[in-house]
């Protein structure tokens, strides 16, 4: 493996310094509060993006987290997953589960989403919840290159809604989040900051347009439960 030169070392340490700030400490409870603060819908949202993978052979999975899609993937496609987490915690959960379940087709990596580099290919790169806190101008192009030819890129994350109604909702739902996982006072930083990190972030706007740019045909946004999720992928020529 190699690895690519940061291209700024001070925004990358904020996103990184970031990421630290609101997911220390949190591993052993990401499943379940993950579930919580999708409203119950992560499991429907990474079932919209497993449909629409084409029977992979080799798939990089970006922030890989816990294993919820890397695993699922490797034990339904019965295929090769390579994943890349920044936190040491999480590739512990994420290697373990792997053993326990026989899924011996996987590898972890440790690092960051915009440095990391291999001298390999593969059919499909996936990632949840990852664009909003990256430089997608870095990411995709980097991607692009491990991309096979007739490979699809595709990527989920929150979004922040844009009809009024909803965003009471979903801003409402954080503002609850704080109070119903009071026993978990690790992810108290995310209900403070997250959402004002969704209200900034125009990452989806950003990653079609970068997808285009790096030369992805068929580039598509679906937008999932009212916007408050959305799909975006493309496909590398043949």
């Amino acid at each position: 493996m190699h690895m690519n030169t940061p291209h700024d070392s001070t925004k990358q340490n904020g996103r990184e310094g970031l990421v630290e700030t609101l997911f220390h400490g949190t591993g052993t409870t990401y499943d379940e509060i993950a579930h919580l603060a999708t409203w119950g819908r992560d499991k429907k949202w990474k079932e919209d993006l497993l449909g629409r993978l084409d029977s992979p052979k080799r798939i990089l999975d970006l922030a890989c987290g816990t294993g919820i899609l890397s695993l699922e993937m490797a034990r339904r496609f019965d295929c090769h997953v390579t994943g890349v987490e920044l936190r040491p915690e999480y590739l512990d959960l994420c290697r373990s589960r792997a053993a326990e379940r026989g899924l011996d087709d996987t590898r972890f990596f440790c690092a960051n989403a915009e440095e990391f580099g291999i001298e390999e290919t593969f059919d499909h790169i996936t990632s949840c919840y990852l664009p909003k806190y990256v430089d997608l101008t870095i990411v995709v192009p980097n991607m692009v290159k491990m991309l096979e030819a007739g490979g699809m890129f595709i990527m989920q994350d929150f979004a922040y809604p844009k009809v009024p109604w909803v965003q009471v909702v979903f801003d409402d739902h954080f503002a609850r989040m704080k109070e119903r996982c009071k026993d978990h006072p690790d992810w108290n930083e995310v209900w403070e900051l997250l959402p004002d990190v969704l209200k900034k972030s125009t990452w989806i706007e950003t990653l079609e347009a970068e997808m285009i740019k790096a030369g992805l045909e068929d580039v598509t946004v679906v937008e999932q439960s009212m916007r408050m999720s959305a799909l975006v992928f493309g496909r590398k020529p043949l």
